[in-house]
């Protein structure tokens, strides 16, 4: 138990380093940190870290989104609200269909 912490740990700390690193050379944090995020996953010898989904939820997710929300202008999110919607709504119809259990004829 205590090693998957130190893990954890130590991933939290490459995370927070991409993000100070991605804000210094002006690269979209979230691209930074899905190529940072690639290049852990192929490193030799690195354990498998099965995270449970509320720690995620919980710890992980919202300073991400926090993050986001400070940098986000409101002027393009207000000419882009239209295709947002489309886009959300799009979404919830696709995954409802896929999701959904299918009768059997």
């Amino acid at each position: 138990m205590e090693a998957k912490f130190q893990i954890f740990l130590t991933l939290l700390g490459v995370l927070a380093g991409t993000a100070l690193v991605a804000r210094r050379t002006d690269i979209a944090p979230a691209i930074l940190l899905l190529l940072v995020g690639i290049v852990l996953a192929f490193v030799p010898g690195m354990p498998s870290l099965e995270l449970p989904p509320e720690l995620v939820l919980l710890v992980v997710l919202p300073p991400l989104i926090y993050s986001a929300s400070v940098a986000m202008s409101w002027r393009e999110f207000k000419a882009n609200l239209r295709p947002i919607i489309l886009l959300s709504v799009g979404c919830v119809i696709f995954t409802a269909f896929m999701v959904a259990p299918r009768p059997i004829t």
